[in-house]
């Protein structure tokens, strides 16, 4: 009869063991899996504030459907990413304007050639051909060098124009994307806590 008793008792203390086990394994994974959404969160947002300090979008206006612009010697359209450093070259009747985020923009007249550099705080460049004015930020400095009677105008950049230049965190997307990650870390614990809570492992006789 005591090792019968004896039996059942180290089956219970077994899967006592092996129960308690799971379950700190599970929040374990749990917690790191939240951790990972977190991160990847955080570098995503991370990414998209740096990325969007260091890169402009060119639109193009003219009077066909299809206008285009020569970007680094490439046909570019509205929508195209402008690196620091690239040429702009604006054909007859078409005007462009490349928006640097939180620096200001830069507008281009018809046949105009503007090889642009830009960083944090800084708007750089040689005007070898045409007319660009310049709105620049507050604090922004503009270099901008003319060659063969080409023509630059610096103004204050309106302080409405920044509509789609917010930083990450600060734009619609980025409090929803942090705030949605903290939510499924959130049911992912208590997932798991509720598996745990359900099963119920019974010795045998």
């Amino acid at each position: 009869m005591k090792a019968v008793h004896s039996k059942i008792l180290q089956r219970s203390l077994l899967n006592y063991m092996t129960k308690n086990y799971a379950k700190s394994l599970r929040n374990i994974t749990a917690a790191c899996l939240a951790m990972v959404i977190f991160t990847t969160s955080s570098m995503i947002a991370l990414a998209g504030t740096e990325t969007k300090s260091l890169m402009g979008e060119i639109t193009v206006s003219g009077n066909k459907t299809d206008a285009s612009v020569l970007l680094n010697g490439e046909n570019a359209f509205s929508g195209r990413t402008f690196f620091s450093n690239g040429t702009i070259v604006t054909p007859e009747a078409i005007t462009s304007t490349i928006k640097l985020g939180k620096l200001g923009y830069v507008s281009l007249a018809p046949n105009t050639t503007l090889t642009l550099s830009f960083d944090e705080k800084t708007i750089s460049g040689t005007l070898s051909a045409g007319h660009a004015e310049v709105f620049n930020a507050e604090g922004v400095d503009v270099k901008i060098e003319n060659l063969n009677n080409a023509t630059t105008s610096v103004a204050p950049v309106n302080s409405r124009q920044d509509d789609d230049d917010e930083g990450f965190f600060n734009s619609p997307v980025g409090p929803i994307v942090v705030f949605g990650a903290i939510v499924a870390a959130a049911i992912i614990i208590v997932a798991v806590n509720n598996d745990d809570d359900e099963t119920v492992v019974s010795p045998r006789r």
